[in-house]
């Protein structure tokens, strides 16, 4: 039990870090929140994307993690609920059965939730230093999971994006950003289903992200990849992987964990010296 507990802190460390993260003096100039564009009119002559995800409103599924942590492999039980517009939760479960600590990316802030230690700690994204830094905020994490990157409209999912540049691979599209943006990002789009296949962002001031979907399982109308691999690269380099089963999308009431006055709020460098 100890060392389930020891590899449990080590996990929830290592998701604070890749989105917490130290606060930092420098100051980051936030871009502008341009208007996001419509695809038809950008790429004229080419069919419009719109993929299945993109109507998805809830995804529920068991998870199989794996994280990488500059090269040490973790591996745990979890469960991933997502519900549009208000929020992301990745539980962790060391044992399958008891929840040991959660994740929530909820629409205005981060939250983590260390059960075993009674221990929390939140912060909006603003103050998240490897979010903000990069130019993510809620409604791009929400795209990543829910694997899409266009609406069913035709427009941008991600926040501050001015000019596309396209260019057609055969049975893909390739799908960059351009103009003064905090993340750089590239797409590749399947033509046949309209399924974000792999994304990858760089920011300028180093931090990047990239992400790999596979396996897609018919839910439905719509197509969900059942693997999900994020890699991040910071002040970390953290590897984050999802094999999901019994995954569905099945409407569900989403609410944050429950945080009773037996908990203690910490800040974000308490609760990381309390993981240590």
């Amino acid at each position: 039990m100890v060392r389930n507990i020891n590899r449990t802190a080590i996990a929830i460390l290592a998701l604070t870090l890749l989105f917490v993260g130290c606060r930092t003096s420098q100051e980051v100039v936030q871009p502008k929140e341009e208007k996001t564009v419509d695809l038809a009119a950008l790429i004229a002559g080419y069919q419009a994307i719109t993929p299945d995800t993109a109507s998805l409103q809830h995804i529920s599924g068991n998870a199989a993690l794996s994280l990488r942590v500059n090269g040490s492999d973790i591996n745990l039980k979890g469960k991933l609920r997502i519900k549009r517009n208000e929020g992301i939760q990745i539980t962790i479960t060391p044992l399958g059965l008891i929840e040991a600590a959660s994740i929530e990316f909820l629409p205005q802030k981060v939250r983590l939730i260390n059960k075993l230690t009674k221990k929390y700690t939140e912060v909006p994204y603003s103050e998240a230093s490897a979010i903000g830094l990069a130019g993510i905020n809620y409604k791009v994490l929400e795209a990543i999971f829910l694997d899409y990157a266009f609406l069913p409209d035709g427009r941008l999912a991600y926040k501050g994006l001015r000019e596309l540049a396209v260019e057609d691979k055969g049975t893909q599209y390739h799908v960059t950003t351009k103009g003064n943006t905090a993340m750089r990002y590239s797409f590749l789009i399947d033509k046949n289903s309209g399924n974000l296949v792999s994304m990858n962002g760089n920011s300028s001031t180093g931090e990047s992200i990239k992400c790999d979907y596979a396996d897609y399982a018919s839910m439905g109308n719509v197509s969900y990849p059942n693997d999900i691999c994020i890699n991040f690269k910071g002040d970390t380099n953290i590897r984050l992987g999802f094999d999901l089963s019994k995954t569905n999308n099945k409407a569900f009431n989403f609410s944050s964990r429950n945080i009773n006055s037996s908990y203690r709020k910490q800040s974000i460098d308490d609760f990381l010296k309390s993981l240590k």
